[in-house]
């Protein structure tokens, strides 16, 4: 009885032979790995029966560790190698597999073998060199590789130039050689000038007895046999039709050879995989801490290589900024790095990193024992470029013009004057085969070329003279992509999207406005770009590029007329973002609504008045707000836009708030809401600048419900509203919901750990998008924040500061607020008169801005501080709560109304006053719910709580206290 070891197993076409260790299909030998061989000998003996994971593992890496990843690689392996049988192999979920089919045990007929070999010279050994370097940031990939070459039968590396193919093929070579009983035989091709020349060299490296003309890929498969074997054909590229004969054919003979190949493309045969090899990784553009950025490859590399070459280099947090720097613009391939260390060596980090432009004469000193296409950077580029057929070189120069990547369409683009789509489609995969192409991984559907590549090609363009001819076809096919304004409204989607070519429209605009450039064209373009600016929080580059654009106007400029007016009115609102001049908006708004009156065009005169709105919301201009709200309002109704219209109630909603009418304002705000509701869905809902009208007017509402004694449905609603734009990922409705909403609430409610979180928060946002307007904001928010924790003077410099910047821009909006804040702060610290002075101010801007919203709690404070310095004559600080009280009452402003009464209420306990303060606080303060906290109200509870006193009323619904002085 024959042992497993010699039988057969034949279903259908199969056939598995235990003996040769071979798996055919209608006789013809399939290619699999080793140990994926294995895997499939365990199932087929099994006849059918489950197979755990642990029984394979155990079987077939007896004694070894290993993780059930490599066990999944392996059976990819042999279900690739079942090709369209592949769902014969089974899985049986969270246990382990079967091999379905009936197969028949038999035994071996190797009656047919190959003819007479050729005889060798000597018995085979490893030729790999002796010599060994370390291999920096490749430990993982290694293991990685290991593992896929037991599983499969022809590996090929493949990756651009210098990407490290060759060092890590003899290194993977060296790791797996006790598998092979140490017989490995590299052949170097790279030398080869003529490809019928590799079978010579394969024989050379294997020490096979022939000639040149002898020699050919079925006689080297015949001269192997059956012995076990590691084939190295490394640098196959340039004979790359040969080297998939010589490996093809000996996959197919010879049942014990694993091929491994480099190349800068697959070989394309039965049975391959191909790995593709990574760049060393490069730490991201804000890691700065020293041990992070060490911990990326390619830093390591450039670090070590440096050191070898000056003893004395020292990479310092500094230096390391600057060598990160280096190596993501060399996009960490490993050749280039080493060239760079060698420059740094001489010429140190900081003239390397300037010089990086002319990378071509600078990275040129590659060690002598380099093949001579590694010696510079420029021939490493120019061995594969030469490589390429004329419809490939010529692509890929034209897609060097897009710095930020490219999408098929636009390769398509560049090319349909000389190519037909799928030439292009062909032509392009191609170049991805290559290794001069590759995916971006940052979005699906993208390419890019490396930027060494890129500054290759390039080059290679404005040598042939077709670099303007690029640029223009680079150019129009953004503009025609990215619609200009007015012509039609962008969807989430689409601004997402278009954001992807932010680096590519850089580039096209630099060359529209050049001397040889389209002045038309990028206007077109900066018009159609405007919105994604926006959705970018991108406004000072927004305004300049606008700006840059407006000056390019002239009187022989044709254009659609409403081009200028919508890029004024655009400049107006991105100005309003930025720590520009009011003026400076004012005026753009100004010209633009004018162009759009002369138009007749009502949806660019709304953009036009909202955004003059907004100009005078942010300048602390209230009652002209509310004016350009209902000015507003009145052009939406015309429209017949329930869209427009719900803006327009917000509009009127905001302004009245802030000028102190409050049930005004709730009014609108709910009817906006209401309108917001009923059929308009978040496209609907956005404005031209992608402003989300829900996230506003939802945040508005909720400071309305603050003031009016509502503070639970207050804070509810400011948590909606923040919830919403966080949901949609919008950054600006996030930005709005935090300053106008939830960080302010959260300061007046004294709720100190939520104002922090929502504030740091909000700092965060506009740190990272940097956006300046709103610094200003965070400043003050923080400063009022401080002040509350008892940090007075840290709090006072921060309100000076915010205060400060925000004037001098014209910038009012809610400075009384903040100036009440910095004198309570000024106060505090023991400094009444400045103190006084500044809550003077305060209350002047309020008057004259009709600031109106928080007067009462302006009189207030002036009232404490008048106090402070001067106990004996209460009588004017009397008069200003009797005031505040009267103004808080007017506005139907409950909160303040607490708030005045329960400091007055103080004043008179302090006094032994106890029940004409109980009578003045306790209505109001009866009006809240009990589970609300407030020092208001844990003040007038705990006055309650005094023996011997209780809530007395006179006439009518105030209390008879309210006249007391």
């Amino acid at each position: 009885m024959s042992s497993p070891v010699d039988r057969t197993y034949s279903f259908g076409h199969w056939l598995v032979d235990c003996q040769r260790r071979e798996l055919r299909h209608d006789n013809v030998t399939v290619p699999i790995g080793s140990r994926a061989f294995e895997i499939l000998e365990k199932l087929v003996g099994s006849a059918g029966l489950l197979v755990t994971k642990d029984d394979l593992i155990g079987s077939v890496w007896s004694g070894l560790t290993v993780e059930d990843n490599t066990l999944q690689v392996h059976i990819s392996a042999v279900r690739k190698a079942l090709g369209e049988d592949r769902k014969l192999l089974k899985t049986v979920s969270g246990r382990g597999y079967t091999l379905a089919g009936a197969w028949r045990s038999g035994h071996p007929d190797h009656s047919l073998t190959a003819p007479g070999t050729i005889p060798a010279d000597a018995p085979f050994s490893s030729n790999l060199p002796s010599v060994r370097a370390p291999l920096i940031g490749r430990e993982d990939c290694l293991g990685q590789l290991a593992d896929v070459l037991s599983a499969y039968r022809a590996v090929t590396l493949v990756g651009p130039g210098g990407i490290g193919k060759t060092k890590l093929a003899i290194e993977l070579a060296r790791s797996v050689a006790p598998s092979f009983n140490d017989s490995v035989a590299l052949v170097e091709l790279a030398t080869l000038q003529d490809a019928a020349l590799a079978a010579s060299a394969t024989a050379r490296a294997l020490k096979l007895a022939s000639n040149d003309k002898e020699v050919s890929p079925a006689s080297i498969a015949q001269a192997i046999g059956t012995r076990h074997l590691l084939l190295v054909l490394d640098n196959c590229e340039h004979v790359i039709e040969a080297a998939a004969q010589i490996a093809s054919a000996v996959l197919r003979y010879c049942p014990n050879v694993t091929v491994l190949a480099t190349s800068r493309e697959g070989l394309r045969i039965d049975g391959e995989y191909v790995a593709a090899i990574p760049a060393l990784s490069v730490p991201d553009p804000d890691t700065h801490d020293p041990d992070l950025l060490l911990r990326e490859s390619a830093v390591q590399l450039f670090v070590t290589r440096t050191r070898a070459l000056r003893a004395s280099f020292v990479a310092g947090a500094e230096e390391l900024q600057k060598v990160a720097a280096i190596c993501r613009r060399l996009d960490g391939i490993p050749l280039a790095l080493e060239f760079a260390a060698a420059r740094a060596a001489n010429l140190g980090v900081d003239t390397v990193l300037l010089r990086l432009d002319k990378r071509f004469e600078l990275l040129n000193g590659g060690r002598r024992d380099q093949l001579p296409r590694h010696q510079t950077l420029r021939a490493t580029l120019d061995w594969s470029y030469d490589l390429l057929p004329p419809a490939e070189q010529s692509l890929l120069c034209r897609l060097a013009v897009f710095p930020a990547g490219f999408t098929l369409d636009a390769a398509i683009a560049m090319m349909d004057d000389t190519l037909s789509r799928s030439d292009v489609i062909e032509t392009l995969f191609n170049l991805v085969g290559k290794s001069l192409v590759s995916l971006d991984p940052s979005f699906e559907g993208r390419w890019r070329l490396l930027e060494s590549t890129r500054a290759y090609a390039l080059e290679k363009l404005a040598d042939a003279g077709f670099v303007e001819q690029a640029a223009r076809r680079h150019a129009n096919f953004l503009r025609q992509i990215i619609a200009p304004l007015g012509d039609s409204s962008h969807a989430p989607d689409d601004i997402s999207r278009f954001a992807q070519e932010i680096g590519n429209v850089h580039a096209a605009l630099d060359w529209a406005f050049s001397s040889n450039g389209d002045t038309a064209l990028g206007i077109e373009l900066t018009a159609g770009f405007v919105p994604v600016w926006m959705q970018l929080l991108s406004f000072v580059e927004c305004s300049t590029r606008i700006e840059h654009a407006l000056a390019h106007f002239s009187p022989e400029f044709t254009c659609v007329p409403k081009l200028k007016a919508q890029l004024y009115v655009a400049l107006g609102f991105a100005l309003l973002n930025t720590t520009g001049s009011a003026d400076r908006m004012k005026a753009a708004l100004s010209i633009g609504l004018v162009l759009a009156e002369e138009l007749s065009d009502l949806e660019l005169q709304l953009k036009a008045v909202w955004t003059l709105w907004s100009y005078n919301l942010n300048s602390g201009q209230y009652a002209e707000a509310r004016e350009v709200g209902e000015r507003y309002l009145e052009i939406a109704l015309r429209t017949g836009s329930a869209a427009n219209e719900a803006v327009g109630r917000r509009l009127i909603g905001a302004a009245s708030h802030f000028f102190g009418a409050q049930e005004d304002a709730r009014r609108e705000l709910t009817l906006s809401l209401d309108h917001s509701a009923h059929g308009l869905d978040g496209g609907g809902n956005q404005m031209w600048f992608l402003l989300n009208q829900s996230v506003l007017a939802k945040a508005m509402l909720a400071r309305v419900l603050l003031l009016q004694g509502k503070i639970a449905q207050s804070r509810s609603l400011a948590a909606e509203c923040l919830q919403e734009a966080q949901r949609e990922k919008d950054k600006l409705a996030i930005a709005y919901a935090l300053r106008n909403a939830v960080c302010p609430i959260a300061l007046m409610t004294h709720d100190l750990a939520a104002a922090d979180q929502a504030i740091s928060s909000l700092l965060e946002l506009v740190t990272r998008e940097g956006i300046a307007f709103w610094t200003s904001w965070t400043s003050c928010l923080k400063g009022q924040l401080l002040v509350l924790q008892g940090k007075h003077d840290d709090g006072i410099a921060l309100l000076r500061s915010g205060l400060k910047a925000r004037t001098e821009n014209g910038w009012l909006m809610r400075n009384p607020e903040f100036l009440g804040s910095l004198a309570e702060g000024l106060l505090a610290s023991g400094d009444p008169a400045q103190a006084l002075a500044t809550v003077e101010e305060a209350l002047s801007m309020s008057r004259q801005g009709r600031q109106l919203w928080c007067l009462a709690d302006l009189l207030r404070i002036k009232a404490e501080i008048l106090l402070a310095n001067d106990r004996s004559d209460p009588s004017r600080s009397e008069l200003l709560f009797a005031e505040g009280l009267s103004v808080a009452r007017d506005q139907q402003c409950r909160f303040y109304e607490l708030k005045v009464a329960a400091a007055w209420a103080g004043i008179m306990a302090g006094s032994n006053r106890q029940q004409t303060a109980l009578d003045l606080v306790g209505p109001v303060s009866a009006l809240f719910d009990q589970e609300i906290d407030l020092p208001a109200l844990a003040f007038a509870r705990a006055l309650a709580e005094i023996p011997g006193i209780s809530l007395s009323t006179c006439d009518g619904d105030r209390p008879a206290s309210c006249t007391c002085h």
